[in-house]
C-alpha cells in the first residue's frame, strides 16, 4: 500500500467508483488476461456494461490502487481513463476494518441443511437454492453443498454464479485486505461453530461413513465468497461516501447491497439506467413481437449491444465510449445526474420518478404508434441474447422516441433505439463481443454439484440431504 492522500485528479467533478472485480472481468473480455473458466464470460459481459454505463454516464471514475504490486501495473495501464486512489495506509486500514467487521456481522446461518438468516434473502436474490447434503459412493460419504435446479442437464445459470463466487475468491488473493479474512458461519443450535472447518469437524464426528468434502462442493466457496463480497461491498461504498460518488460495484456485489444491507447509492444512479435501459429494451421487444412469444432470458445489455455494432472489438467499445461521453446530449445527463446528487432525499425521488414517468409515457405512446395493427403487420424480428444477437428490417423506426426529442435521456435512448433497429445485420454481435477473450490450453466449464429439486426433502442411493 503507497502511503498518499486520497486524493483524486477531479475532485471539482462526481464521480463513479469501480471495483477491482468489475475491471477484472473487463481485462478476461478485451484479453488483457486469459480465461480458465469458460463460465465467467457471461458475468464478464455484464462488468463490461457496467464500465461503459459509469464512462457515459460520468465526468470521472475512480478506482482503488490496492492490488498487489504483481497485480497492479498492467491494470494501471489497461484502463488509463480511471484515476486509481493511492490511500493514505491509516486511512485504508480504517475503511478495510470497518467493512471487515461488517463481513463479520453478516453471518452466513445454517438451519438444518439449508442457509438461513440474511443469507437467504441474498441467495433469493440470485435465483439459487443451496443444500447441504450427503453424497453418497458405495460405502463412503461426501458432505457437498449442492445447488437444487429442475433440470440437472441444463445448469448453465447455475455454473455462472458458481464461476462468480469463484471470483471472488480470486480478488481477495490479489488485495492485501484479503489475507487471513475469514467469514462468520452459525449453525442452528450449534453455538460452538463459527467457521467452515468446525462445521466440517462435526459433520465428520457424526457421520461413521464420513470421507471428506466433494470435489464438486460449493460450500467453501459459497460462505467465503458471501462473506468477502460482504467485506468489499461495504468497503467501496465508504470509499465512494468519502468522495461523494455513485458506487458502479460488480454484480454480485450489486445484488448483496439490494438484498442484504440495502446499501443506497447516492443520488439512485444504478437504479435509474438500469430502469431506463430495461423499459427501452422492454419496449423494443414488444415492438417487434406483439406476440410476447421473444425469448429474452439472458440479454446483451443495452449499451454494449450498441457499441460492439459500432466497432470490430470490445476494447474498441471502450474507445468509442470515451469519444461519446462528450457529445453533448451525454454532457446534459450527466449534468441532471450532477443535480440530482445535491438535492433532499424527498426531492430526488420525486425528480427520478418525473424522469421514470416521462419515460413510461413516452414508451406507452410508441407502442400505440408501432403496434402492429395493420394487415401483415410491421416485419421485424430481434433476438438478444447471448448465443448472438440477430436481427432482420422490414421497416424502419426512424421516428423512434420522437415526442421525447427534448430531453436528454429520451434523447440518448432514442437515437441508440433507432441506430439498433436500423442496423441491417447484427447476428454477430456475441461473437465479436467476445473475440478478444483468450482462453487458456486448460479452459473448460468447471462442474458443480447440482440435485434434482423435488428430491430436497428425500434421501436415495446415491444422497440425501446433510443435517447435524
Amino acid at each position: 500500500m503507497h502511503n498518499r492522500q486520497l486524493v483524486s485528479k477531479h475532485d471539482d467533478e462526481p464521480p463513479y467508483s469501480c471495483d477491482n472485480a468489475t475491471l477484472s472481468g473487463v481485462e478476461r473480455l478485451i484479453g488483457e488476461s486469459q480465461t480458465v473458466n469458460l463460465s465467467n464470460i457471461d458475468s464478464d459481459i455484464l462488468c463490461f456494461e457496467k464500465l461503459i454505463t459509469a464512462i457515459l454516464f460520468s465526468d470521472a471514475i475512480i478506482g482503488v490502487d490496492d492490488y498487489k504490486d504483481n497485480f497492479r501495473s498492467q491494470r494501471l495501464k489497461n484502463f488509463g481513463f480511471v484515476d486509481f486512489l493511492n490511500i493514505e495506509t491509516e486511512i485504508y486500514d480504517s475503511l478495510a476494518r470497518n467493512a471487515a467487521n461488517f463481513a463479520k456481522d453478516m453471518v452466513f446461518s445454517f438451519d438444518g441443511s439449508k442457509p438461513a438468516g440474511d443469507v437467504v434473502s441474498f441467495f433469493e436474490s440470485l435465483r439459487i437454492d443451496p443444500q447441504l447434503r450427503w453424497e453418497i459412493f458405495v460405502s463412503s460419504e461426501y458432505l457437498t453443498l449442492s445447488f437444487l435446479v429442475n433440470d440437472t442437464r441444463n445448469a448453465h445459470y447455475e455454473s455462472a454464479i458458481d464461476s462468480i463466487f469463484r471470483n471472488e475468491s480470486t480478488d481477495a488473493g490479489a488485495t492485501s485486505a484479503g489475507e487471513g479474512f475469514l467469514p462468520n458461519l452459525s449453525i442452528e443450535q450449534h453455538p460452538e461453530i463459527t467457521d467452515i472447518k468446525g462445521l466440517v469437524r462435526a459433520f465428520a464426528s457424526s457421520n461413521d461413513r464420513y470421507k471428506g468434502e466433494s470435489s464438486k462442493s460449493l460450500l467453501d466457496r459459497l460462505v467465503f465468497g458471501y462473506g468477502w463480497t460482504a467485506e468489499r461491498s461495504h468497503f467501496y461504498n465508504s470509499v465512494a461516501a468519502m468522495k461523494e460518488a455513485d458506487a458502479f460495484l460488480a454484480p454480485l456485489r450489486d445484488a448483496f447491497c439490494e438484498s442484504c444491507c440495502r446499501i443506497e447509492s447516492r443520488s439512485q444512479v444504478n437504479n435509474l439506467l438500469h430502469r431506463l435501459k430495461s423499459r427501452t429494451q422492454e419496449t423494443l421487444v414488444k415492438i417487434v413481437d406483439t406476440s410476447g412469444g421473444a425469448r429474452f432470458a439472458m440479454k446483451l445489455p443495452f449499451f454494449t449491444a450498441y457499441f460492439i455494432s459500432k466497432t470490430d472489438n470490445p476494447k474498441q467499445c471502450i474507445d468509442l465510449a470515451l469519444q461519446t461521453r462528450d457529445i453533448g446530449v451525454f454532457r446534459e445527463c450527466r449534468v441532471i445526474l450532477h443535480n440530482l446528487a445535491h438535492l433532499s432525499n424527498q426531492d430526488r425521488y420525486r425528480e427520478v420518478n418525473s424522469i421514470l414517468g416521462f419515460s413510461e409515457q413516452s414508451c406507452a405512446s410508441l407502442l400505440k404508434e408501432y403496434a402492429v395493427t395493420t394487415e401483415g403487420g410491421l416485419q421485424t424480428s430481434i433476438s438478444l441474447g447471448l448465443s448472438g444477437p440477430s436481427i432482420g428490417i422490414g421497416t424502419k423506426l426512424n421516428q423512434i422516441f420522437t415526442a421525447c426529442r427534448n430531453k436528454p435521456f429520451a434523447r440518448v435512448f432514442r437515437n441508440i433505439a433507432q441506430d439498433m433497429l436500423n442496423v441491417e445485420r447484427l447476428g454477430g454481435l456475441h461473437d465479436k463481443l467476445c473475440s478478444s477473450v483468450r482462453k487458456r490450453k486448460d479452459a473448460m466449464h468447471p462442474q458443480i454439484q447440482v440435485t434434482p429439486k423435488f428430491m430436497e426433502g428425500r434421501g436415495n442411493e446415491r444422497g440425501r440431504p446433510a443435517k447435524l
